[in-house]
């Protein structure tokens, strides 16, 4: 199970005033579901493959379709020293959701 610690909700990422924000699902869902926002698109696999892809010091939130998989990442990038990645509590949706009131 993930650190409560490694999660942040959709407001506090609207708090910050730098953050980068990486979608790792699949090409697929990506294309059937696209993030609102700027954002990059890295699958997970290649985003795991490729971790130097991840800045040690630089706010890093992982998107996926529902948190797990962007916290199974996140927790993977706390273990090998990345102290700056957090995973999307709810993932896409939740991020949709509450940008297409705003």
């Amino acid at each position: 199970m993930i650190d409560p610690s490694w999660e942040v909700d959709v407001p506090s990422v609207l708090a910050m005033e730098s953050v980068r924000m990486i979608d790792i699902r699949t090409d697929n869902e990506v294309a059937c579901a696209p993030l609102v926002g700027a954002y990059e698109h890295i699958p997970m696999d290649r985003l795991l493959n490729e971790p130097e892809m991840i800045k040690s010091g630089e706010v890093t939130i992982l998107v996926c379709a529902a948190g797990i998989r962007s916290g199974m990442a996140t927790e993977w990038f706390r273990k090998q020293g990345v102290d700056t990645v957090y995973s999307l509590l709810g993932g896409q949706p939740v991020w949709n959701q509450i940008n297409s009131m705003n």
